[in-house]
């Protein structure tokens, strides 16, 4: 299956926008997390400082280490824990990391180390506590009539109950970050189909051009052979019919059927003497006119719009058992452009009058399509076309009753010329 090129770019910038919103998403997430771990962590370690800090300072400035202290310091940390839901222990060091409170905890001189040369809160490494994530924050603790760090405060604070309390805000932060990645693929998509209608408009306009040109060209061999009035424009809606009907695609279609507009195009090479000769004609007369498809391919042998079409020009007089001409080409080695023109040619030569013969009627002309098949023509275009014929989509123009009316309505003389 082929797709268009606004079905290719929706298909990629959808991709490209989905995986730019999981990406955004999950980084404004983790950043958004972040900002607010911080913020409670800070909040939290502030409080504990603020609380705490007066009582820790007066029992190390008087190396006081009695129960009543722990009692002091138990009760402002179950205020502390109970206010702030996400807090889940206290901690107080000296500045070398042995514990102050509660007095078996573990001591953590290299947390404290860290938090002293810092000079500011550091974070420990996510662990669990009763299957809960936990992070430590430290933070030194100041001595102000000394201005030296004496102690370092430990608080606990729980990583899972800021994340479910943030839960609300990431739904926020992530459909935002959706809405916004859709709204931009939406913006794309609308510019790109806007951009996609004007390219086909363009190219319409640049085919609708193309194909009345190539009329123009077509019907000069028309103007100048007077047995051949309308021929061209004939054998190009029938070749058109017939490849519709064989199911070729629309691109296919157009060479086909401008390669049967221009497929008489090499006659213009052709001399009047034999080209105008009212009449059958002789053997090297005919050897003259067997040149025109070469003719044709070197009219448009350098026009680069014309390198697809040319192939069904050239070769639509080719027969399936080799014996046609310029190239002596067989069965499928002839383009199936050229073999749909075949049929489409000879239908409409049998099919019309000429001044040395009646037109045949269709029944006669479909009898003689099937005579000639796997001789002449492919047999898959005469069944085709047969069926064209028969449902009434390809029917010749009525013919000429009066004599003296056919002698004189075989084309248009081009000005001034008398044959």
């Amino acid at each position: 299956m082929r797709f268009s090129f606004l079905q290719r770019f929706a298909a990629l910038t959808a991709i490209l926008t989905v995986g730019a919103a999981i990406a955004l998403a999950f980084l404004f997430v983790r950043i958004h997390a972040r900002s607010i771990q911080s913020d409670i962590i800070a909040t939290a370690v502030g409080q504990a400082e603020a609380t705490l800090a007066p009582t820790i300072l007066k029992s190390i400035s008087i190396h006081e280490r009695s129960s009543s202290l722990e009692r002091s310091l138990d009760r402002r940390a179950a205020e502390l824990t109970s206010f702030q839901e996400y807090l889940r222990g206290l901690r107080v060091y000296r500045a070398d990391g042995t514990a102050i409170y509660p007095l078996d905890a573990r001591p953590q001189p290299r947390a404290a180390r860290r938090a002293i040369a810092a000079q500011n809160v550091v974070l420990s490494k996510v662990s669990l506590l009763s299957g809960e994530r936990v992070r430590t924050a430290y933070a030194p603790l100041a001595d102000p009539s000394t201005q030296r760090y004496v102690a370092v405060l430990g608080v606990k604070v729980s990583i899972d109950q800021i994340q479910s309390q943030d839960l609300g805000e990431i739904r926020i932060v992530v459909i935002a970050t959706v809405a916004s990645s859709a709204l931009i693929f939406l913006s794309l998509l609308a510019l790109a189909i806007a951009a996609q209608r004007e390219l086909d408009r363009r190219k319409r306009l640049a085919e609708e051009t193309f194909t009345q040109t190539m009329g123009g060209i077509a019907s000069i061999v028309d103007k100048r052979d007077p047995y051949t009035a309308g021929h061209s424009m004939r054998v190009a809606k029938y070749s058109k019919l017939l490849a519709q009907r064989m199911g070729l695609r629309a691109s296919e279609i157009g060479r086909v059927e401008i390669g049967a507009l221009l497929h008489d195009i090499g006659k213009v090479g052709v001399p009047d003497a034999v080209l105008l000769k009212k009449g059958r004609l002789d053997e090297n007369e005919r050897a003259i006119i067997a040149l025109h498809p070469q003719i044709a391919g070197e009219i448009f042998n350098n026009v680069e719009a014309m390198h697809d079409i040319l192939p069904c020009i050239v070769a639509h007089h080719e027969r399936i058992d080799g014996r046609g001409y310029p190239g002596r080409l067989a069965g499928e080695n002839i383009p199936l452009g050229a073999r749909i023109i075949a049929v489409a040619d000879a239908y409409d030569a049998m099919t019309t009058d000429r001044p040395y013969r009646r037109a045949l009627s269709s029944e006669v002309a479909c009898e003689e399509l099937r005579r000639c098949v796997e001789s002449h023509f492919d047999r898959g275009c005469v069944a085709a076309f047969l069926t064209l014929v028969d449902d009434g989509s390809i029917a010749p123009p009525p013919p000429i009753l009066d004599d003296d009316i056919l002698e004189r309505s075989f084309g248009q003389q081009l000005p001034g010329h008398n044959p």
